[in-house]
């Protein structure tokens, strides 16, 4: 009989070998949370490129997690996209670049509430590091709160949450009175001085550097795409034929290659050959003597130093019709083309042309030869490049 409570004894201490075995397997060595800064800004592209970037460039071991800020201080929002967990770098990619940003940028409410999110024991925190990688990018605000008092806040939640965060801060694109108040923040948590950034380029090193753990940079970042491309891995991708090579390969924000293709007796023009990062692979996406520009950014273009052929948008359609047609960017067309109408409801534009500038835009009801003044849609002008954006349609 006294077999039993032995037997009995024995099953419990297995299940219990096992059940913390298991434990121990879950535990992750480091959890990292991208914290995105998704206030209104033109160009958040850049910031959920760098992003999937950076998540990429990570082991599939650690720990992952988005979360997003913004909104105003009366009402900040805030909220975890993609919950910590290992093998997430696509979903993290995935989810950053389908956030629609808007709202002020109330940098202090997301920094608490990921300082928050350590708090629970699960999602299990790293072993090693814990760690958030802050991205500031429409400007920073401790919604009127002093240094003393956003340090005395930030101390409140770091000790309720018993554990060690590692923050990490990139301004990008930051005016110096932003870059003033981020700083205020980052030494708030303890944080090194932000790393500031101007380019889209810039911010995609800068987010791989700082958001791998300092013990693994030696083994583990990886092999940044654009330094994979060759002629083969172009041709494989893309074959042209046996005697047409690929050369002057250009590689830009790790996404975007332009290359030049030929025959080895280039007895014509070099076609000009498209190619964007899908995944893990290089993905062909048009050709030509000339490129229409397409999704990607004007800025890459201009590093490129190669022009192309926009095609133009409807950022708009029906009554209030809004078309892009040099590629401002719909953001940017459709708020001058509604400043402009009201300015012209307000009688602020001047004459018949109803003549109206602000900042670097020029607006006017053109003349135009083989149509009738009142045939003419409304157009805007971007003085600094020239940049138009049309008001209605050609009337007939």
């Amino acid at each position: 009989m006294k077999r039993w409570p032995l037997a009995a004894g024995a099953v419990v201490l297995v299940l219990g070998l096992a059940t913390g075995g298991a434990w121990v397997s879950l535990t992750p060595d480091h959890r990292t949370t991208f914290l995105v800064d998704a206030s209104e800004s033109p160009d958040f592209g850049e910031v959920a490129d760098a992003v999937g970037a950076a998540a990429s460039n990570m082991s599939a071991d650690d720990s992952l997690a988005l979360r997003r800020f913004g909104g105003t201080c009366a009402s900040p929002d805030t909220s975890e996209l993609v919950t910590p967990g290992t093998g997430q770098a696509a979903e993290i990619a995935g989810a950053a670049r389908a956030i629609t940003p808007g709202g002020k940028a109330t940098l202090l409410s997301g920094v608490l509430a990921a300082i928050d999110d350590f708090a629970r024991s699960y999602p299990f925190r790293g072993t090693v590091t814990n760690r958030v990688v802050v991205i500031a990018r429409g400007g920073a605000d401790a919604c009127g709160k002093s240094a003393d008092e956003v340090r005395r806040i930030i101390d409140e939640h770091t000790a309720r949450a018993g554990v060690k965060i590692d923050f990490r801060f990139v301004g990008h694109r930051l005016t110096a009175e932003q870059v003033k108040v981020l700083n205020e923040i980052a030494a708030a948590t303890d944080a090194r001085k932000p790393l500031l950034t101007k380019t889209s380029d810039e911010l995609v090193t800068t987010m791989k550097e700082i958001s791998v753990p300092a013990d693994l940079i030696a083994k583990e970042v990886k092999t940044a795409p654009c330094d994979g491309v060759t002629p083969e891995t172009l041709a494989a991708a893309h074959p042209l034929g046996a005697d047409v090579r690929y050369f002057d390969i250009k590689c830009q924000q790790d996404k975007y290659v332009l290359a030049s293709a030929n025959t080895t007796a280039r007895l014509a023009d070099n076609l000009l050959v498209l190619f964007e990062l899908q995944g893990d692979t290089w993905q062909y996406q048009s050709s030509g003597t000339s490129l229409s520009c397409g999704s990607i950014p004007q800025e890459v273009w201009k590093q490129w130093e190669m022009p192309c052929e926009f095609e133009p948008v409807v950022c708009r359609d029906g009554e209030q019709k809004v078309t892009d047609l040099d590629g401002v960017g719909c953001p940017a067309a459709i708020d001058i083309a509604d400043r402009y109408s009201a300015a012209i409801g307000a009688q602020q534009a001047q004459g018949q042309g109803w003549f109206w500038s602000s900042g670097e835009w020029s607006c006017v009801w053109p003349y135009e030869d083989g149509y009738s003044h009142a045939q003419t849609p409304l157009k805007c002008v971007r003085t600094t490049d020239d940049k138009v954006v049309r008001l209605g349609d050609y009337q007939r």
